[in-house]
């Protein structure tokens, strides 16, 4: 019954707040804490860490440290329940003194904010692509949905196929996380194709 996301390496086609409310192994193995992109980092290294694999091998202790280091502050941030404190955090570095060819933190919250906006970036692709995504995604939340009814546990928002509104899902995805999330990196580096394309998405809905 579940479908890997292919973004993902190894996700189990259900999210953080499902893991956690069925004390799935992979919750109690990390607290309940950004219980995926745990595991994703984790297995993802541990992939890598094999001979065959290990493209990292000949950098100094200090160097595999540093890649690490920002390999994990990047897939952490990728977690929602970050989202909107690291867009206030951007826009207010951007407004003052941001420097990321400089300064080690800025350079880190850049690479953030990169991130996320691949992570979310399907509502700013050309509209054939994205409405490809669209079906895929609720694909994977509909499972979901199923399985919750399954259970008997409370069908999470956006993953009932019986009364998914997907216009107005879409519409409230790209209003509320997607746009802010570009709109302030736009402030940053301008992509006037990027939100133009955001903006046509969202205008359709």
């Amino acid at each position: 019954m579940y479908i890997p996301t292919p973004a993902d390496y190894d996700h189990p086609g259900l999210n953080n707040s499902f893991l956690i409310n069925t004390y799935d192994s992979k919750a109690m193995l990390y607290n309940d804490r950004s219980v995926l992109e745990n595991h994703h980092l984790a297995s993802a290294f541990r992939v890598m860490n094999l001979p065959e694999n290990n493209f990292l091998v000949n950098l100094s202790k200090n160097d595999y440290r540093s890649v690490r280091e920002a390999v994990i502050d990047m897939v952490l941030a990728t977690d929602l329940s970050q989202h909107f404190p690291l867009i206030s955090l951007f826009r207010s570095k951007v407004q003052g003194n941001f420097q990321p060819l400089e300064l080690r933190d800025d350079r880190h919250l850049l690479w953030k904010i990169l991130i996320k906006c691949a992570d979310v970036s399907n509502p700013s692709k050309s509209y054939g692509l994205y409405e490809k995504w669209v079906r895929v995604i609720l694909q994977e939340f509909f499972l979901q949905g199923d399985l919750e009814k399954e259970m008997g546990l409370p069908v999470s928002p956006f993953m009932d196929r019986e009364s998914l509104n997907v216009p107005s899902s879409q519409s409230g995805f790209i209003e509320f996380v997607v746009f802010p999330l570009f709109e302030a990196f736009d402030v940053f580096a301008t992509i006037p194709s990027i939100m133009n394309d955001l903006t046509k998405n969202r205008d359709f809905w």
